[in-house]
């Protein structure tokens, strides 16, 4: 569907639009959005591969086709500064980082995402094939292939190498085919100028660097001249006028159920902002991108896509005759030939969890060594158990018992009729503590199976146990995983089938998973009592999400942050043009238009569409107006004071109108750096005083024997299990 959605617009060309031609041969085509680091980056190199593929096509096709151009088709990944660089000076530090530390970027965000050639599988380093391009602005990742066959060599490519771009700043000044983002990258539209030409609202490009943006034009070390002169083989270069690009077309959503709670309550509002600028007008008729959300395990998603997305929901496939076959998948009868996943369920009443854990993981460890002494490969699925906590707290604890008690009890399993395995463990942990350049290694360490005979690493070989959170409930498809020990019942039943399904994705490898229940949490007690139901029928049990974007909190959080970056990327450009520059286009921006405030009621008439309750949005039309009142009070204030106003404030002696949030306090004008930025940790301060009582008494913790106290005894309270609980 993307190559498909990449050949329409650049054999159209331009499309004649209301506001003038838009030009469909180059600028985004694809938005693909998700909600993990680590599922946008495993899919990044996944879809590089498909690009590629587009790539090598359009070579073969442009020498007798001119229609598809001369740009080539690219990936751009655009997430946090914590794992791609925001500018192209600090890939360049990263690279040199990487090339005097052995391939370490030194706590530099890495431009290389990608472990191999997605093309002819060669290895990949950030060191060596990883090049800064000084004269073009570039960064660009060349395949290693040693014998040169490779089309994305450096000599192939024309200097282009693998059509993938990492860094933000190049990112805004190349306009890639195709991008894969986090949900919460949108949260920049407030902050961050370049933002328009992603939706393309183009003026003016380099005919070496790009496309212009007045914000992108002066950085640290370098400064855009409408002129440059030939240098190192390249021609002269300059800026020439340019219209409008066509907007992206198609926006993909994965994990759809992932978008809920304050996440998803955010992103459905910061989506009216997405929406209008990904939307072009033809003939009077509003022309939208086309959405297509993809999740195994939701309810009501009707009510969630109309919240999120404003459109009406259909089905793909649409719902068929046969139950068992809905063109993704087939319902087989689990058979010895096709075993099917099987779950069991452990509580140990009266004992301690963590001792618990201890003697399961061992018992784990030393039954799959047995069946890897009898049966060889066949039993690598379960040489590697995946651990799966709801928490960083448990996995921490239990870290600490794989490097003390599990290894002291391993060698004695033998005594048991179990299987001999080496007490020094290859422990990995796949959590949102390990840095970003870590995980893709990881994954391909976990893919790496068990040989009989084979000398062990514990710094390369495969691993023995892996610890894991949420980040591997979903994306993680790695085939030989066959055994999983999760510890107490998931927060969610979604969440607990789709961390599960990690495990015995290959038929030929069933899957095994043992659930550890606290007897101590209720919840897990429940679950426990009522495993087989619970396990015969959770698909019926999914709990259906809330996403409310225009709740009166919602609105209090981010509809600055919408109103402010419609008038930024969209209000402006339509009033003023090309925009002398966005930043102190917050002094400039005529809001006073009745054109711009026309456009601001897409607001209004969302919230109409979403809402049953009329008056709400006559609430939010109010407080759009009211803030575009006080705008124009502080654009007078900031004239009077000889101090222009800007959106950040970074421009000189100038007038900030936006502003970070602060710990405990929230201001009219506070934009979120993040969508992830929503509710505040509360301090309880907890007081051994009663407020109530005339006299304050001091606490007394009463013995347990004391009949006039029903107040358990410390002995009672002081308990591990109820300390977990805490």
């Amino acid at each position: 569907l993307v190559a498909f959605t990449f050949a329409i617009r650049r054999l159209q060309g331009k499309v004649a639009s209301d506001d003038g031609e838009l030009d469909g041969s180059e600028g985004v085509a694809v938005l693909m959005r998700y909600t993990l680091r680590l599922l946008t980056s495993q899919q990044f190199q996944r879809a590089a591969a498909l690009v590629c593929a587009c790539e090598v096509i359009r070579r073969e096709r442009f020498v007798s086709d001119q229609r598809w151009g001369e740009t080539p088709f690219r990936l751009g990944l655009w997430i946090g500064a914590s794992t791609t660089p925001n500018w192209s000076d600090d890939a360049w530090d990263a690279i040199e980082a990487a090339r005097q530390r052995d391939g370490f970027t030194g706590g530099h965000a890495d431009p290389l995402q990608l472990t191999a050639c997605p093309w002819c599988g060669s290895e990949i380093q950030t060191g060596r094939d990883v090049k800064r391009d000084a004269r073009r602005w570039r960064t660009l990742t060349t395949c290693s292939d040693p014998f040169g066959t490779c089309p994305f060599t450096e000599r192939r490519s024309s200097g282009e190498g693998i059509p993938v771009v990492t860094v933000d700043e190049e990112i805004y000044r190349l306009l890639p085919a195709f991008i894969i983002a986090t949900v919460d990258k949108f949260a920049q539209l407030t902050w961050r100028g370049p933002l328009h030409l992603l939706f393309g609202r183009t003026y003016a490009r380099c005919t070496r660097h790009g496309f212009r943006s007045r914000d992108l034009d002066s950085t640290p070390n370098r400064v855009e001249r409408d002129t440059h002169k030939a240098i190192d083989g390249l021609p002269d270069a300059s800026t020439i006028a340019c219209g409008r690009l066509r907007p992206p077309d198609l926006i993909i959503q994965d994990e759809l159920h992932l978008i809920s709670g304050p996440l998803g309550t955010l992103v459905g509002l910061y989506e009216t902002a997405v929406d209008l600028l990904a939307s072009m007008t033809i003939e009077g008729t509003v022309v939208r991108p086309k959405v297509i959300a993809s999740t195994a395990t939701i309810r009501r998603a009707s009510v969630q896509t109309n919240a999120l997305f404003q459109r009406r929901l259909s089905v793909f496939p649409p719902p068929v005759l046969d139950v068992g076959d809905n063109f993704f998948a087939e319902q087989i009868v689990p058979t010895e030939k096709v075993p099917d996943r099987r779950y069991v369920g452990v509580c140990a009443r009266g004992h301690r969890l963590k001792a618990a854990e201890a003697r399961l993981v061992m018992s784990l460890l030393a039954a799959a060594a047995l069946l890897f002494e009898k049966y060889g490969p066949a039993a690598d699925p379960y040489m590697t158990v995946v651990g799966y906590f709801s928490s960083l707290r448990e996995l921490a604890g239990m870290r600490r018992l794989l490097d003390d008690d599990v290894q002291q009890r391993l060698p004695k399993a033998a005594r048991r009729g179990l299987g001999k395995r080496s007490r020094f463990l290859s422990t990995g942990e796949l959590t949102s503590r390990m840095r970003s350049d870590q995980i893709p290694k990881l994954l391909d360490r976990l893919a790496l199976p068990h040989v009989p005979g084979a000398k062990r690493s514990m710094s390369t070989g495969p691993f023995d146990v892996v610890l894991a959170t949420n980040m591997i409930s979903v994306g993680v498809d790695v085939p030989r995983l066959g055994l999983m020990l999760t510890v107490g019942q998931p927060k969610s039943t979604a969440e607990y089938i789709q961390a599960t399904s990690r495990v015995g994705r290959d038929l030929d490898k069933p899957g095994i998973v043992v659930t550890l229940y606290n007897w101590s949490r209720p919840r897990d007690l429940s679950h426990y009592e009522r495993f087989e139901h619970d396990h015969a029928t959770f698909y019926r049990q999914v709990e259906a999400l809330s996403v409310t974007p225009f709740s009166r909190r919602a609105i209090d959080r981010g509809l600055t942050s919408v109103v402010v970056g419609l008038v930024r990327h969209e209000g402006a450009h339509r009033a003023i043009g090309s925009l002398t520059n966005p930043e102190t286009g917050a002094q400039q921006s005529p809001l006073a238009d009745q054109n711009l405030r026309e456009m601001l009621n897409a607001i209004v008439r969302r919230v109409e569409r979403v809402q049953d309750d009329p008056s709400e949005s006559a609430e939010v039309a109010a407080k759009v107006n009211e803030l575009l009142d006080l705008w124009v009070a502080r654009q007078r204030h900031a004239e009077k004071q000889s101090a222009p106003m800007t959106y950040s404030g970074r421009k000189g002696a100038t007038a900030a109108l936006l502003e970070m949030p602060k710990p405990n306090s929230w201001t009219r004008w506070n934009a979120p750096n993040s969508l992830r930025e929503t509710e505040h940790t509360i301090n309880l301060l907890l007081s051994t005083s009663d407020a109530s009582a005339v006299e304050e008494r001091p606490y007394v913790l009463r013995p347990a024997n004391d009949d006039a106290s029903t107040m358990p005894s410390v002995e009672d309270i002081d308990t591990p299990e109820m300390e977990s609980e805490a």
